[in-house]
């Protein structure tokens, strides 16, 4: 009878002892398993992360400069400062993407940002977009934050432009929007959506008036392209007992009739009421501005752009009234570019740049000269 315990301890207390050792080993593989389910989904996330770096400089030769008391060229969007080595932009770009929710963040720093931000909106100066969005249905998306506006073919990055600077008529153009957008792709040739908030940019100081936007892209051909995109609000401030309501219209088309040619041409078209000249202020404005541009690509590393501008705001709402002349802005002028590529994600450029404004009007060379000319080296990088 006495064997009968000394065998069933030999046969218990192993058993005990592998169920003592196999409980934390469990645990520990439990432990090891919900931490690799973490890591995953951490790294899951991580992997529909991009991001982007862009530094562009130039230096901005401008003829008759010595006679220039301000180093600052009039209606420049960037490469604004002369005869100096200057950064344009150095920037730092993070996207988000998954089929459901997306994510946009651009900090950027030099000449560009600062000039285009205006006196009341310089904390904006820094952040060139701030937004996230979600995705309601199959190809509509709705964003909120600080949004790029749709309207105009340039930007104040040169490195998206096919010539580094922009046009007058771009600089007085409507700025970004902080507020909300709604888009949605019909299909591969239509998509369309409309926004609404408040603008920042020079000629838009931001008020407590919302503003809206609409657009519409339309690709009938694969090498063809047409833009519609429209801004609308009051541009008055708050207490103001009279409403400025503008309409501005903005059209892009975009021709590639060659694989070694694109064409640009780009019309906007605005009206503000109350806005015209004294002494009758109670009428309507109008104003209209644009530009005609091709490119000849010789090959992948080198390519030569033209682009012919003009821009005409005879009772000044955008522009203000020159006292020289007793209007607002108009200018006309021309720009050949010179592109080198040795890098896909690099430039260096060469650009000539003639502008004529009205004649007496004095806005160039410290209001000296109706007449701007320059040479304008650019290059830049973006990965």
């Amino acid at each position: 009878m006495k064997s009968k315990p000394f065998i069933c301890g030999k046969i218990v207390l192993p058993l005990l002892l592998l169920l003592m050792i196999g409980a934390p080993l469990a645990a520990q593989e439990s432990n090891d398993s919900t931490t690799e389910a973490i890591k995953s989904k951490i790294l899951g996330k991580l992997n529909h992360f991009t991001f982007g770096m862009y530094i562009d400089a130039y230096y901005n030769w401008t003829f008759e400069g010595d006679q220039d008391t301000s180093n600052i060229v009039p209606y420049s969007s960037n490469c604004p400062v002369q005869d100096q080595i200057r950064l344009n932009v150095a920037a730092l770009e993070f996207y988000y993407n998954t089929n459901k929710v997306r994510g946009k963040l651009a900090i950027q720093y030099g000449d560009a940002p600062n000039l285009m931000a205006s006196a009341n909106s310089q904390w904006i100066k820094t952040i060139r977009q701030a937004n996230f969005g979600f995705r309601v249905v199959k190809d509509l998306w709705v964003d909120v934050g600080y949004i790029f506006n749709p309207v105009g073919y340039e930007s104040s990055w040169a490195v998206l432009n096919q010539i580094s600077f922009v046009t007058v008529g771009g600089y007085f153009e409507p700025g970004s929007v902080l507020g909300v957008k709604i888009s949605y792709k019909l299909n591969d040739k239509l998509s369309f959506g409309g926004m609404i908030g408040n603008p920042f940019s020079l000629a838009y100081a931001q008020n407590t008036h919302m503003a809206g936007l609409l657009f519409l892209n339309y690709t009938p051909l694969k090498n063809l392209s047409i833009t519609y995109n429209n801004f609308f609000g009051n541009q008055a401030l708050y207490d103001a007992q009279i409403d400025n309501d503008i309409l501005y219209n903005n059209i892009i088309v975009t021709w590639s009739p060659h694989k070694l040619v694109d064409l640009v041409g780009q019309f906007d078209f605005a009206g503000q009421t109350n806005s015209t000249k004294a002494p009758d202020t109670t009428k309507t404005a109008f104003m209209f501005s644009g530009f005609l541009q091709a490119r000849f690509s010789f090959s992948k590393i080198f390519s030569l752009t033209a682009r012919y501008e003009v821009l005409n705001d005879p009772h000044g709402f955008l522009t203000g009234v020159n006292p020289n002349t007793n209007r607002g802005l108009l200018t006309n002028g021309f720009a050949v570019s010179f592109e080198y590529k040795p890098i896909s994600f690099g430039y260096v450029r060469v650009a000539y740049r003639y502008l004529d404004g009205y004649r007496g009007s004095k806005i160039f060379v410290s209001y000296t000269s109706d007449i701007m000319q320059a040479i304008i080296f650019s290059t830049g990088v973006r990965f």
